[in-house]
């Protein structure tokens, strides 16, 4: 069993009791309620009652009563002494826990009659550290006016001595002389940070002599016994750990069995150490864990190792911990504690786990309102000043706003660039959660200067304050111009943690250099929250669709294993590729260190949901996300040569091994191919040292170190460039004829709307599997742009045309219907991303908005997807020809062409081709054709179940009565949606 330990003064004395009954308050408490800024007590009368309020210093007894009340219907009615003391009291004793902050406030009002005078709360503080053991602190103002006309809010923050062994709160007349009486009403406590070292979840002292909880790590012995001298907070009991045989084995927590330990939530955990015996190897003491899940059998990780240890000093050993539920809920989570010394046995006392921050809300626990302030009400709105010496005054600027309102918010007397007006959006902002924030701004004064005007985070966590930049560094640039101008940011991700009440929005000038002390005006001020995207649980999944042909992959990040984007992953993939961690620069940016922490998410998350992993890379030939120790100072001197061939095959070794059989394939060598150097190579990093040899070294490290069967693959872009595959195919009957471990090769295929041809694609994997049968095929990063090959000017921004779109979900079609067709050459078809909010191509190869994707930037399906699972729901889906003739002279007639829509959306830009006519039958004649303008004819977008056609005039003068024809129309819509319309002509006959 564990019980909470008593709470000690920083002189180590035992402090009373009833703090522990504060702690279990406490416990109580956050089982119950969300651990934020929490409101710890309320006291609003309204049940009658004078919620254990009671006299302070001669005062009558505290009374409900319903003469007043600042809400509800009570209050509670006092009188002070005769001099004018006193008033009513509350004891906080197990209310309020050492070292915590508050807010404490009230609401006071005089009975009718009684003289205007001055109101405060005071705490009454009983501690060894005051003159006398007692100590008065005031919270918030010392006088605050009160009468009998209004009530006046009274109280501040206050911060609890963490030497205190009792609280009184109490509310008292300042500077009264006669018996006056007052009510009191809607007191409200709110914890607003914890105390040092956290809320506290636990604490071991082993004071009752059992091992409260704690088991053997390893062979351990364990037993609960008096040390050589007592720990820091005096207790005589510890916790003896022997008999260990090797240094991880010590005393273990289950933390799966500690209340409020959660998933998300930041904790501290300390502990006091003490050796048994000297040890001349100043051995340390480290706290450990141990995590198991769906993922792994045992992930360790360090919580903080301490100083040497000692035989005549405790040892303090402190740090931080959270853990997360990904990929899956740990099965189980062990807190254990070791030593640098596989032998030493050694005392172990006072753990504390204390909550330093809580957990993420989910969505529906947050206040998701947001914030609107307009100034219309002449207030401040919640504004103030960011350093206190800057003036916010609500006035009418000198033209209206956008909204033209009449009233707005104007700082002057800056005295720094940030000193502007902040806001706080404590309880309005959630970390995890994504919002739109926008506000207009006018400069004075209008001198026609420029400024640039940033919108920031400022967050307090644990004492560290952060500053984020909301709008893109350095800001927006407004001119004093007399003109108000947006400042607008969409999408805004916080990823802040924060202490309760200690986070504010702020805007500040960025100045490029020296101060910019201008003063502003800023109106229509919003927070908005963006909900998350909800994935389409009731469409088909794209993997399971290809079940019988291959696996469908998709390039992830970390953002991609919760939320919704995890669902969407989990419901239309089966194979996954982390995009950048699992890059040399991402795992070992410096030599020997290895960082997997994202790359094991990843994976894990894979292996959890039992989906195909591939590796994405080990050697890049262009150097690209390579640490530049990789390739030693770069020349190819033996020495060097030997340097990097050791770099290639140590990480290899590493990383490989690492992942073991999680991933099943490598992109071993990425990108190696140039078709304009004579040996068709990239002259890269790896290259200019070890020239082609560099490959060899990377596949055959792969081999030896990789599990039996694991794929190795080259990994190239552009394979469908004639040259490109030319060099490919010969480079891979090189690399086969020196042995190189190369066993599969893979396509990236990132297009453009307009390139390659379909055609191309499957002429590609056509020539590999001719040239090498035996090498396995995969589309290892697949993306299509709706961008035009070598357009890096146009930008559709968040408008891109629902034509483009559809065009996109028609070429998509031709993709997967090739990839049908392709089966047993392709094993498998990897997207690089699946929704289009999340694609590299915003970035390349100018920054602009791309759509490459099957899902949009709502996670929901667009025709790309479609046109992948089910053409049928494409726009434009069901288009058909249909054609009628008439005579309109002795050997013509005019043929009407008409293209009849179906049901699912427009198909658009449709066309006609071509109008031919093939002899089938008679003597040969030639008949002439008068089109209604020149090919392709547009028939334009044609409505859902709209028509559109065209006429044509055929003169078959010349021609025999046996004369037959085929009229042949090829026609498109969308560019890939495409088909020939086929009608057999009489010739002189339909004439007649």
């Amino acid at each position: 069993m564990f019980r909470l330990s008593r709470i000690c003064t920083a002189s180590q004395q035992p402090i009373r009791i009833a703090i522990v009954a504060a702690f279990a308050f406490v416990l109580t408490l956050m089982a119950t309620v969300p651990l934020r800024a929490q409101t710890v007590a309320t006291y609003s009368f309204e049940d009658g009652t004078a919620d254990g309020w009671s006299s302070f210093n001669g005062a009558t007894t505290p009374i409900a009563t319903t003469a007043a009340a600042y809400s509800g219907s009570h209050s509670l009615l006092t009188t002070t002494s005769s001099s004018g003391a006193g008033g009513p009291s509350i004891s906080l004793n197990s209310v309020l826990l050492p070292g915590a902050k508050y807010t404490i406030t009230g609401y006071v009002e005089l009975t009718s009659g009684e003289s205007a005078g001055n109101v405060d709360f005071t705490m009454k503080r009983s501690d060894p550290s005051c003159s006398g053991g007692t100590c008065y602190d005031t919270i918030g103002s010392y006088q605050v006016p009160v009468s009998d006309s209004g009530w006046v809010q009274i109280g501040g923050t206050y911060t609890a001595s963490t030497t205190e062994t009792g609280l009184t709160l109490y509310a008292q007349l300042v500077g009264a002389t006669s018996a006056q009486s007052l009510f009191l009403d809607d007191v409200v406590i709110t914890e607003t940070a914890p105390p040092p070292g956290g809320t506290p979840i636990a604490a071991y002292t082993f004071a009752d002599g059992g091992l409260d909880g704690w088991t053997p790590f390893g062979s351990a012995t364990l037993t609960n016994t008096a040390p050589p001298l007592p720990d820091p907070n005096g207790d005589t009991h510890s916790l003896l750990v022997t008999n260990r045989t090797a240094g991880y084995m010590g005393p273990s927590l289950n933390l799966l069995g500690v209340n409020n330990v959660v998933a998300g939530a930041t904790y501290q955990i300390s502990a006091y150490v003490l050796l048994a015996a000297t040890d001349s190897s100043n051995p340390t003491a480290t706290i450990s864990t141990k995590t198991a899940d769906c993922a792994s059998s045992g992930a360790y990780g360090t919580v903080a190792t301490s100083a040497a240890l000692s035989t005549t000093t405790w040892t303090k050993v402190q740090g931080t911990f959270s853990y997360s539920n990904l990929p899956g809920p740990p099965s189980s989570l062990t807190l254990y504690i070791q030593s640098s010394s596989a032998t030493d046995s050694f005392y172990i006392s006072d753990v504390t786990i204390g909550e330093l921050s809580p957990a993420p809300l989910s969505p529906s626990q947050q206040d998701n309102s947001g914030i609107t302030t307009t100034f219309a009400d002449g207030d401040l709105d919640g504004w103030s000043s960011r350093t206190g010496s800057s003036t916010l005054t609500n006035t009418a600027p000198p033209v209206l706003d956008p909204n033209g309102d009449p009233l707005s918010l104007l700082t002057t007397g800056r005295i720094a660039n940030y000193d502007g007006p902040q806001i706080s959006v404590n309880d309005k902002m959630y970390n995890g959660s994504e919002y739109n924030i926008s506000a207009s701004v006018l400069m004075q004064p209008t001198d026609g200067s420029s400024h640039v005007i940033n919108l920031s985070l400022q967050t307090t966590l644990n004492g560290n304050t952060t500053y984020s930049s909301v709008t893109g560094y350095p800001g927006v640039t407004v001119p004093a111009d007399g003109k108000w101008h947006q400042i607008s940011v969409t999408g805004y991700n916080m990823s802040n943690s924060f202490d309760p009440g200690a986070a504010y929005l702020y805007f500040q000038t960025v100045p490029a250099s020296g101060s910019d002390l201008a003063s502003f005006y800023i109106d229509d001020f919003q927070l908005t929250y963006v909900p998350p995207p909800t994935i389409q649980k009731n469409i088909p999944s794209i993997y399971k669709t290809f079940a019988d042909f291959f696996p469908i992959g998709a390039e992830v990040d970390t953002t991609d294993l919760s939320g919704p984007h995890a669902q969407l992953l989990m419901k239309h993939f089966d194979s996954m590729t982390p995009g950048n961690d699992l890059k040399w620069s991402s795992v070992e940016a410096t030599k020997g260190t290895f960082t997997y922490e994202n790359g094991d998410a990843e994976v894990g998350e894979a292996v959890c949901a039992e989906m195909k992993v591939r590796g994405q890379n080990l050697v890049w030939a262009t150097g690209e996300q390579v640490p530049a120790y990789a390739t030693g100072d770069g020349t190819n001197s033996p020495a060097n040569q030997a340097v990097v061939t050791a770099n290639i095959q140590e990480h290899i070794q590493n990383e490989v091994q690492h992942f073991g059989s999680k991933v099943y394939a490598w992109d071993v060598v990425n990108e190696p191919i140039d078709p304009t150097q004579p040996d068709c190579l990239q002259h890269g990093p790896f290259y200019q040292v070890l020239g082609p040899s560099y490959i060899d070294i990377a596949f055959k490290a792969a081999k030896e170190y990789a599990p039996a069967g694991t794929k190795l693959f080259i990994n190239e872009y552009s394979t469908t460039d004639p040259a490109k595959l030319a060099c490919l195919v010969k480079v891979l009957h090189e690399l086969r004829d020196r042995g190189v471990p190369v066993n599969a090769i893979g396509h990236e295929m990132h297009n453009q709307i307009n390139y390659p041809t379909t055609e191309s694609m499957v002429h590609a994997i056509d020539t590999v599997h001719a040239e090498l049968p035996d090498l396995e095929q995969q589309i290892t990063e697949l993306d299509l742009s709706v961008y035009n090959g070598g357009d890096d000017s146009s930008n559709y921004g968040n408008n891109v045309p629902a034509s483009i779109l559809a065009e996109q979900g028609w070429l998509y079609k031709k993709y997967f219907d090739a990839f049908r067709h392709l089966k047993g050459k392709i094993s498998a078809v990897t997207f690089w991303g699946m929704a289009d909010d999340d694609t590299w191509l915003d970035s390349f190869p100018v920054v602009r908005t791309d759509y490459p994707l099957p899902f949009n930037m709502q996670l929901h399906a667009k025709p790309a997807y479609w046109g992948i699972v089910d053409p049928t729901r494409l726009p434009g889906y069901g288009l058909k020809f249909t054609s009628t003739t008439r005579r309109i002279g002795p050997d013509q007639i005019a043929l009407t062409l008409t293209a009849a829509n179906g049901d699912v959306g427009p198909a658009y830009a449709t066309l006609l081709n071509a109008f031919e006519l093939r002899q089938t039958e008679g003597r040969r004649c030639s008949p002439v054709i008068h089109a209604p303008g020149t090919y392709p004819i547009a028939l334009g977008d044609i409505p859902t179940s709209g028509s559109s056609g065209a006429e044509f005039t055929i003169d078959f003068s010349g021609c025999s009565e046996s004369s037959r024809f085929v009229l042949e129309v090829p026609w498109s819509s969308a560019t890939y949606h495409t088909g020939t319309y086929v009608r057999e002509l009489r010739g002189r006959k339909d004439c007649e």
